[in-house]
């Protein structure tokens, strides 16, 4: 795969900034590496919002319950969050390390996210 540049690890570690990702995803130039962090940081971007909104319906239902409501609705907030939190937190510092890692159990869908490797702009001259 050859040397990663600084400027690459710099940009597959914002990939894992919520919607940071955005930065990085439309670069002209992306490398194959990080097309592979685009592709996790925005898998994970739509796992965060998918919780996100699961746990606001489970607030709005459940956490009617005067005390156990309130309890369960802070308890899955605070695992989702923690979760979330740690893969950011993997993700971000494999990145500056310049390794290509999988997201746990977000790796099918972040293959799915149709971001390649743009290639680099020809510097060859035609008369």
């Amino acid at each position: 795969m050859g040397e990663i540049s600084a400027k690459d690890r710099w940009l597959g570690a914002i990939c894992y900034l919520g919607p940071a990702v955005f930065v990085p995803m439309f670069r002209k130039q992306r490398t194959e590496f990080l097309a592979r962090h685009c592709r996790q940081g925005f898998a994970l971007l739509f796992a965060a919002v998918v919780a996100w909104i699961v746990l606001y319906l489970i607030e709005t239902t459940l956490g009617r319950i005067p005390v156990l409501g309130f309890l369960l609705s802070a308890l899955l907030y605070l695992a989702v969050f923690l979760v979330l939190l740690s893969l950011a937190v993997m993700g971000f510092t494999k990145a500056l390390a310049g390794e290509n890692w999988r997201v746990p159990y977000l790796d099918e869908l972040a293959d799915r996210v149709p971001i390649d490797a743009a290639p680099a702009p020809s510097t060859t001259e035609t008369d």
